[in-house]
Order: structure tokens, then C-alpha cells, then sequence
């Protein structure tokens, strides 16, 4: 959805010269753009790059679970923005929530194994 706000804005701008008076008067129009963007989600798998290859999500990114405090920045520096781990089990993502959270990271899901988010992908 885009929202258009315009603002009409008379200037006015005075200019006193010793003698006379001069008034110049400007109209801007200023329209800008608001856009309110749905929040997307971001999904990332934590496996190693081997169990990336051999299948994963379309949508997901691969990032080890040991190199995703560093490397989130990169991904998202909005800590408000939903965040969807899985791996093979669940172990390996849930000790990458607990990360993110440490991290100020608010919504961050553990889904468990790719099997699991495969089928609730699915589903939606």
C-alpha cells in the first residue's frame, strides 16, 4: 500500500536592503512516498553447506548455526524482523535462537528439522 502524503509550503522570504523592502513569495509542493511494506520473513537454514546441497528450503539462505552471530548483520539489522531457523533436527537451530535472541533479535522461530519446515511451508 502507498500512501502519498503532499504538503503544500509557502515560503516566505523576506529581504531588508537599507532603503527598500522586498518580499518573494514561493510555493513548493512536496510529495513524498510512503511505503508500508508487508514484513517479510527471512528463513535460514544452519546445517552445514554438504546438507544445504543435498536439499533445503527455496526461500532459505544457508548459514552454519557457529557463524550466524556474526554474520545476521548482513542478513538483517532490523531486530524486529521474523526470523524462521531450522537444521536436521532442531538442536543446531535452537542453539542458533538462543544466539539471536542474546543478540536482541525478538522474533526468531526454531521450526526444527527441514522435514518439519518443508511441510509447514507447505501447508501455507
Amino acid at each position: 500500500m502507498i500512501v502519498k502524503l503532499k504538503y503544500s509550503m509557502l515560503a516566505v522570504i523576506v529581504l531588508l536592503a537599507p532603503g527598500a523592502t522586498t518580499f518573494t513569495y514561493a510555493q513548493t509542493d512536496i510529495a513524498p512516498v510512503v511505503q508500508n511494506k508487508k514484513q517479510e520473513s527471512i528463513w535460514i537454514d544452519v546445517r552445514t553447506p554438504a546438507e544445504f546441497a543435498s536439499g533445503h528450503l527455496s526461500n532459505a539462505i544457508n548459514i552454519e548455526y557457529q557463524d550466524l552471530g556474526s554474520e545476521i548483520m548482513s542478513v538483517t539489522q532490523d531486530r524486529s524482523m521474523p526470523i524462521n531457523l531450522y537444521c536436521r533436527s532442531g538442536r543446531r537451530a535452537e542453539i542458533a535462537r538462543q544466539v539471536l535472541l542474546k543478540m536482541g533479535y525478538v522474533n526468531v522461530i526454531n521450526h526444527g528439522s527441514y522435514e518439519q519446515a518443508t511441510k509447514l511451508t507447505a501447508q501455507n
